[in-house]
């Protein structure tokens, strides 16, 4: 999979909140009760969440929470972890490089086996603390400086954003629009989806007709709105926090660029979420994120989970990346099985031993601890697809292209294949 690499700010002070009340709400929902081993635990593994609970990105909270209910709910509902159950201890970041390594070190008073988060944006405020202190992460977010990472204990179960950056292109040009401009803000998350959109855009016979970055917080993009449409695009790509979509779509509405399409990044893709509500009218028509995933699986990974979903949070009307940190619970909870050892500078090497292939493709916890029981070799393919690891311990994926409906749910627009992708980067040379 050689192609994978290409495919593949407030200051406000060392803020850092563990969430009590977070934590409370998820173990009255069944974290700590199930199954009769429950009972017998001889202890509680936690796991640890890095979210931003607060800030212009403090929607990715309920992403975090939402999929580590559910992996916990799923792992201590069929026995545990060698008999012991899951919990988990929350800390906000609030997406911010100032907050996250005091809330790292905060978090580790808990003594977490294995850490889920923190998001794209604060990724690297931390990504050197998790060896030295022997707990195993896996990150959320396609951050593409992480496409080439070379971290024992890190690992990441959420495709790039230079794939979708490619699915994003590839959509744009299925539907025949072949002109766009770019509308990015300046945060490193953003600004990693621009050269590999361009290149892929081109390759595919696409012409950028400009590049507009936006600065966070200003009280109108007029200015800026106006320069990216002065060529009359027939698309536009997309990625900013909630605070400055909202100004953006709202100056976009009042010029009247609402009618064209857009399409954006998976932060934008949440059912009845800010970005589709601060869109406008135009919403259930002209907006379309794009969300890695496979939406079903042959082994009913997916239906499990949905599952798992309901029982947990009374719907099916999934918030995104929660497959993405449900996978990471299981694919842990796995590897402690594997090496029959909670301490993660044990189980660690067995992350990739759970996930990659050869092995008896398996996609719920149930069915793969019995098969690790019988002494065979397991490939777990789970809610969110392959979770086959490179060397660089990132996965790859297709990708779903999300609308909206009338009531801002989602609707499924098209699916960008792993196969797809692949051509798009042949035609890159």
């Amino acid at each position: 999979m050689k192609f994978i690499r290409k495919l593949a700010g407030r200051r406000g002070g060392a803020r850092v909140m563990l969430v009590l009340a977070m934590v409370s709400t998820l173990t009255g929902i069944g974290l700590t009760s199930g199954t009769a081993s429950a009972s017998k635990s001889k202890t509680k593994l936690v796991v640890g969440g890095i979210f931003p609970f607060t800030g212009t990105k403090s929607l990715l909270s309920s992403w975090g929470t939402h999929g580590v209910a559910v992996g916990i709910y799923e792992v201590n509902h069929n026995g545990g972890v060698l008999g012991d159950q899951l919990k988990s201890v929350y800390v906000d970041d609030a997406a911010d490089s100032v907050d996250v390594l005091p809330a790292f070190r905060k978090l580790m008073l808990s003594h977490p086996t294995v850490i889920v988060g923190p998001f794209s944006p604060t990724i690297e405020g931390v990504i050197n603390q998790f060896r030295p202190n022997d707990v195993v992460d896996f990150m959320v977010g396609g951050l593409t400086t992480l496409d080439n990472m070379k971290q024992k204990f890190v690992f990441r179960t959420s495709s790039s954003d230079s794939n979708e950056s490619i699915a994003m292109a590839q959509y744009a040009i299925s539907k025949g629009w072949k002109t766009a401009s770019l509308i990015f803000d300046n945060s490193a998350n953003s600004q990693g989806f621009i050269a590999p959109l361009e290149a892929a855009f081109k390759a595919l016979g696409g012409t950028i007709q400009q590049d507009i970055t936006l600065t966070p917080g200003q009280s109108s993009y007029s200015s800026e709105l106006t320069s990216a449409f002065a060529g009359k695009p027939q698309v536009i790509f997309d990625s900013m926090d909630t605070q400055t979509a909202a100004t953006l779509f709202s100056d976009g509405q009042q010029l009247g660029y609402m009618s064209t399409p857009w399409i954006g990044d998976d932060l934008q893709s949440a059912p009845q979420g800010a970005y589709a509500k601060s869109f406008g009218p135009t919403a259930s028509t002209e907006l379309t994120a794009a969300l890695p995933a496979t939406p079903t699986t042959a082994d009913g990974a997916y239906n499990h989970f949905l599952a798992d979903y309901q029982s947990v949070w009374k719907t099916t009307t999934i918030l995104p990346t929660t497959f993405n940190e449900y996978d990471s619970i299981i694919i842990a909870s796995l590897a402690m099985t594997m090496a029959k050892s909670t301490d993660p500078k044990v189980w660690v090497k067995d992350v990739t031993a759970v996930a990659d292939p050869p092995g008896v493709v398996c996609g719920t916890y149930a069915s793969c601890v019995k098969l690790i029981k019988q002494h065979k070799q397991i490939n777990y393919n789970g809610a969110s697809g392959s979770d086959d690891f490179n060397k660089f311990h990132n996965v790859f994926s297709g990708f779903q292209m999300i609308g909206f409906d009338s009531s801002l749910n989602n609707v499924t627009q098209a699916y960008v294949t792993p196969a797809q992708l692949a051509a798009v980067v042949a035609k890159e040379g």
